[in-house]
This record gives C-alpha cells, structure tokens and sequence, in this order.
C-alpha cells in the first residue's frame, strides 16, 4: 500500500522511508487503545523520571549525553526547559503568597514608592482605578515575559560562547538549557514551599534564601562545567563567575524589559 504519512510506495505495517504506522482494524479497539496509553504513560514516566534525575545529580551529564549522540533516552532540553519554565512561572504568579511575577511585589521593594506613583498617574491617565490598572498590567506583563522567556537561553548560550569561543553555538544553547531548567527546580523545591508558607517580603529571610540558592548554583554551573568544557578548576571557577554575573543580567534585562514593555502597552 501507499503510506499514509509520506506518500512512499510498498508500505508494509510500518513505512520504510518515515517509519509511519499504517491504519489497520486494531486501532479501533478498545484494548489496543489502552495499551498505547499504558505504553506511553510508562516510557514517558520513565524518561522523565530519568531526566530529572541526571539533571539535578549530575551536573552536565545531560548536555555532554546529547553531543555524544544518546538523546532518545531523555527529555529534549527545549521541551524540559519550557515545561519546568512554565510550571515555576505558574507557581510563582498565581499563588498570591509566593507571587514574584506581580505588580504589588514589586512595590514591597519599591521603598522610594517611584513605582506606586508611575501606577497611579497611569491610572488616571487611563480612567480607571488603581487595583484595575494593576491588573490589566500584571496581565500583559505576563503574556511579554512568557513570549521573551526563550530569549533567556540564547542570552545564556551567547556569555558561553563569549567564554568558550571555539565551541558551537549549539553546544553553549544545549547547555544553558539544561542549567536554566535546574534553576527552575531549585526554585520550586526551595524557595516555593517557604515562600508558600511565609510570604515573598524583603528582608533577612529573602536575603538568605536568595544567597543559599545562588551558592547553589555557582557550584552546580562549576561541575557542570568542568564536566561538559573540561577546563581546568581554576579557569572553571573563574568562568563560573562571569557566566553567574552575565546570567544575572540576561535575568534582569528581560523581566525589566517585558514589564517596561508592558507599561508602554498603556500609552
């Protein structure tokens, strides 16, 4: 028969050329379908389980994994990057007492009150109130930050490639991928169930967490470089850094500049 997917003669149950499998009785019956879901919920279980796993204990097995050519037995970076961005956003945004992504956190640490007057005039300017206007703007905050998000990796990739001028591109986007998806764990086992239960405030206990997480990632990124790069340790931890400064700053320009973006929206 003709394949269905890419139109090769001579198909057999599975295509030659794509490796499409052909329509047949079966895939109308109740227990075929069942053994698909049972299939996939166990290989995909199993690969997460397995990826996340790599990820947090060993610190650039993943990237140095793909180059080598074994990637079927884990997560794509992209799809893990995208995945644990979305859940952390998600819990960070819409659970209010752990809220980082919101205009009423900002002005916790705005303590010249600039912000709060930029709301109210804007505001006013736009007839509405002040509760209203917060609103529509952590909306369209959102909807920026989530579309410029992807940029975080290729600002990551590019102070790599900075440090690393004779790699690939490729290699320094794989590699950030992975450590930007460890951020996100970090953040959710951390800081989200002590933010949950206290609050996201300024002050001494913010401080040590803020501090506690980053000693953390300096560290995974200097394994995770040596593993991957194979520099020496001293040259490692000097690297190690500078990308922790230019991540820093990749960081801050695209949640300041999605939530400048947003404001602009109102003028």
């Amino acid at each position: 028969m003709t394949c269905t997917n890419c139109g090769a003669d001579s198909a057999d149950v599975y295509c030659a050329r794509c490796g499409e499998r052909q329509p047949g009785h079966h895939d109308l019956s109740v227990k075929h379908f069942a053994h698909e879901v049972v299939h996939e919920l166990g290989h995909l279980d199993s690969k997460l389980f397995t990826t996340l796993r790599e990820l947090v204990a060993r610190p650039g097995f993943l990237t140095a994994e793909y180059f080598a050519g074994r990637k079927s037995r884990y997560l794509p970076p992209l799809r893990l990057f995208l995945t644990l961005f979305t859940i952390q956003f998600l819990a960070f945004t819409f659970y209010k007492p752990a809220a980082m992504y919101n205009i009423t956190t900002l002005k916790k640490f705005d303590k010249a009150g600039a912000l709060t007057k930029l709301i109210e005039r804007a505001s006013r300017r736009n007839h509405i109130t002040v509760e209203e206007f917060e609103e529509r703007l952590d909306a369209r905050w959102h909807k920026t930050y989530n579309l410029l998000h992807l940029l975080n990796i290729l600002g990551v990739a590019l102070v790599l490639k900075v440090l690393y001028r004779r790699r690939y591109l490729v290699e320094h986007l794989v590699f950030a991928a992975h450590f930007l998806a460890f951020s996100y764990i970090l953040a959710l086992v951390v800081l989200w169930p002590i933010y949950a239960l206290v609050g996201f405030h300024p002050g001494p206990l913010q401080k040590a967490l803020m501090a506690i997480t980053i000693a953390i990632m300096l560290v995974y990124l200097f394994l995770a470089q040596r593993r991957f790069y194979g520099d020496g340790r001293g040259l490692t931890a000097f690297k190690t850094a500078l990308l922790w400064g230019g991540t820093y700053v990749v960081s801050v320009i695209l949640i300041s500049g999605s939530f400048v973006a947003a404001v602009l929206q109102f003028r």
